[in-house]
């Protein structure tokens, strides 16, 4: 089976498989993420050469916090929504990315509940 795009389709599949996995095995694709975030996302999705070169231009600290937000969020099986990376063409416009988590956790005694988002956003300046 090919992987799946960055597209909405891909992805919601993509959670749905995920978040059907035990609460064991979501931990380690939860460690795998916060460990290296560009890295795992190249993993699991089909990527393309703009895609790539996009997510090569992280810092290591951009890297880190997005692949903490995305653990946080696989942990408590929360919505992720992650667009399509917008066209640059040449003369290029600078970007920004934005991710937004959105949610309350509760702890009690061993047990998270709650709600976590994640909202990725991409804009052209």
């Amino acid at each position: 089976m090919p992987k799946p795009t960055l597209n909405t389709i891909d992805v919601t599949a993509f959670l749905e498989e995920l978040y059907g996995l035990s609460d064991t095995d979501l931990l380690t694709e939860a460690n795998a993420v916060a460990a290296d975030f560009s890295s795992w996302l190249s993993n699991q999705f089909a990527l393309t050469q703009d895609e790539i070169n996009y997510i090569d231009t992280y810092s290591e600290k951009v890297n880190k916090l997005y692949g903490y937000l995305f653990a946080a969020a696989f942990l408590m099986r929360g919505p992720i929504s992650f667009p399509a990376i917008p066209v640059n063409p040449a003369p290029r416009r600078i970007k920004e990315t934005r991710m937004n988590l959105f949610g309350h956790i509760n702890f009690d005694e061993q047990d998270l509940d709650g709600t976590l988002e994640v909202n990725v956003e991409f804009d052209l300046l």
